[in-house]
């Protein structure tokens, strides 16, 4: 190809593109893919299972907290990622997506965390981390509570999109204003190379 002509033809795909197209790549997907990932919903049956009460139960917040790649920062709440190898925050519409693979280690693990300030005291809050685990593999997860540090490991088998939920306590003993919040560290080894996105975190209590 004459050089003039390999220019234009260069010059002919943004680099966001071609990042976009290996960051998929190394995730396990196409750009096509990517792009058709859809948000899961969850109800508030499945809500009150988790949290151990019956729906109507559940606290319905005028402005519930909703936190995603693309709005990390809502009033005293915020969305913190770890070691994302990108943030698409065009789709999903209204949510966008981080993407994540074990296959990519970077200095801390694959994850996300959220803060968010007590709702209530004496309520237990349900943490919704919304992601899609890509791979037929199964995915290794630790979850953590703040501010009393505790923490779960859960197993998920892929590909599906799914909900991972955290159980912070509202820990009533200490007084006043206090941020609460959860996050999950993806434990695969690079060997496993399961690639994954998050789409978006969710706060509930109970009634």
């Amino acid at each position: 190809m004459p050089r003039a002509a390999k220019s234009a033809a260069s010059a002919a795909t943004p680099p966001a593109a071609v990042q976009e197209t290996a960051v998929a790549a190394k995730v396990g997907l196409t750009v096509t893919q990517l792009r058709s990932t859809k948000l899961v919903s969850i109800s508030d049956t499945a809500r009150a299972k988790y949290l151990g009460v019956r729906a109507s139960g559940l606290v319905r917040v005028a402005t519930p907290i909703v936190l995603s790649p693309a709005k990390p920062i809502t009033g005293s709440s915020s969305l913190t990622l770890f070691t994302a190898m990108m943030v698409d925050p065009t789709w999903p519409t209204g949510s966008g997506q981080a993407l994540f693979s074990s296959g990519f280690p970077g200095g801390v693990d694959p994850g996300a965390q959220v803060a968010f300030p007590r709702l209530a005291t004496g309520k237990t809050h349900l943490v919704e981390f919304y992601v899609t685990l890509n791979k037929a593999a199964a995915y290794k997860f630790r979850v953590f509570t703040y501010p009393l540090g505790d923490f779960v490991d859960v197993v998920i088998q892929g590909p599906k999109s799914t909900v991972i939920p955290a159980l912070a306590p509202p820990v009533d003993q200490i007084a006043g204003a206090l941020e609460l919040g959860a996050s999950i560290q993806q434990r695969n080894t690079k060997a496993d190379d399961a690639g994954w996105s998050l789409q978006s975190v969710q706060v509930n209590t109970t009634g």
